[in-house]
């Protein structure tokens, strides 16, 4: 048990063993302070709710550091999360005491970065930041999570968030715009759902060109300018077979002939035959041709994954089916995230509910 002793200064002083048996004390002004100081002391002891009383003057840089070398993510979450960490977030908390950090000044927080940056951006760096604090109440370095109750902005769709192309303007407009080497790419990610990385990883030995297949196993990972190869896609459900309409599968048959088409060779590759990089494809292909094209300047290569799965929901394949071929793991993120409304939503619905019929409030004429 703690106990309580005056000081030669006039000052009350706490006394107790914390759980691992080291000697520990604590000064307050009256008696009655340090008693009560040492009550809760014990409660917590014998709770297991103990905090060290000097555990929260880590500093946040510090803690951080060691939550970003304990957890294990994909090497794309991990550099995204240091350009959050070092823009946005040490900037902020590296020198402020954990124990210092209060709920009001992580709102405030909060509050000045989404006067400046995205939605999307200030919610990436609170959850980094609440991940980091909840590691510190795990670690018993302190009681609460700040982060808890903060309000985060709305992340509302933008003018252009539903727009999307038709079929008719991707191979109409877009595709007679992109040079012949890059219109299978194009076409496998318009007309197979297929994700950047997974394009350019791509293997002809994972196409099926006579069964009309292309089985996705594998992806491409770009980090700092650096390409490597991944053995699975993006989650379990990504490995998937996505089969390969008329239009893409002619397009593959063509691309044989501009590439070097072994099994081991890749599908879409650089003009040396490396991994096409995203960002000298976007300067030098895609922007031109879709600006050639007049297409909207919201119009990305990852607008045609979305595009593809409205088409096939616009088209009556059930939901399910459209997410087996999009290699999602819930069929919420399909429809929330990849089916938007069709240029022609207009005309869908007042179809849907035309009567063929004559107007019955209209009187028959003799």
């Amino acid at each position: 048990m703690g106990h309580v002793v005056k000081t030669p200064a006039g000052t009350w002083r706490a006394n107790w063993r914390d759980p691992s048996g080291r000697q520990r004390a604590k000064s307050f002004r009256t008696k009655k302070d340090a008693s009560g100081f040492l009550a809760t002391v014990e409660a917590e002891k014998s709770r297991g709710t103990y905090l060290d009383p000097s555990a929260g003057r880590v500093l946040f840089r510090d803690h951080a550091c060691r939550w970003e070398e304990s957890r294990r993510v994909e090497l794309t979450t991990a550099d995204a999360a240091k350009s959050r960490m070092r823009c946005h977030i040490v900037p902020q908390w590296g020198d402020w005491p954990l124990n210092k950090i209060s709920f009001l000044d992580v709102q405030a927080w909060i509050t000045r970065l989404a006067g400046k940056l995205a939605a999307q951006t200030v919610v990436s760096c609170f959850g980094l930041m609440s991940s980091i604090m909840k590691a510190a109440v795990r670690g018993r370095l302190i009681a609460i999570n700040p982060c808890e109750g903060v309000r985060l902005p709305a992340r509302r769709k933008g003018a252009s968030s539903d727009e999307l192309i038709t079929r008719e303007e991707l191979t109409g407009k877009l595709l007679v715009e992109v040079p012949e080497r890059y219109r299978a790419l194009v076409l496998a990610a318009g007309y197979a759902g297929l994700r950047w990385g997974e394009c350019v990883g791509l293997h002809w030995r994972n196409v099926d060109l006579a069964a009309g297949r292309i089985v996705v196993v594998e992806t491409a990972v770009e980090v700092s300018g650096q390409i490597s190869m991944k053995p699975y896609p993006k989650s379990e459900a990504g490995r998937r077979i996505v089969p390969v309409p008329s239009l893409l599968g002619a397009a593959l048959r063509r691309q044989v002939e501009i590439v070097p088409s072994g099994p081991d060779a890749l599908v879409f590759p650089d003009s040396v035959g490396h991994h096409l990089r995203r960002s000298n494809f976007r300067r030098n292909v895609w922007v031109p041709a879709r600006d050639a094209a007049g297409l909207p300047s919201s119009l990305t290569f990852h607008r045609l994954r979305h595009c593809y799965a409205t088409w096939l929901v616009s088209e009556g394949v059930p939901v399910n089916l459209v997410q087996a071929a999009l290699g999602h793991e819930h069929a919420s993120t399909t429809l929330d995230r990849y089916t938007h409304r069709p240029a022609d939503y207009e005309d869908r619905l007042r179809s849907a509910l035309d009567d063929p019929a004559d107007d019955p409030l209209t009187p028959d004429s003799d």
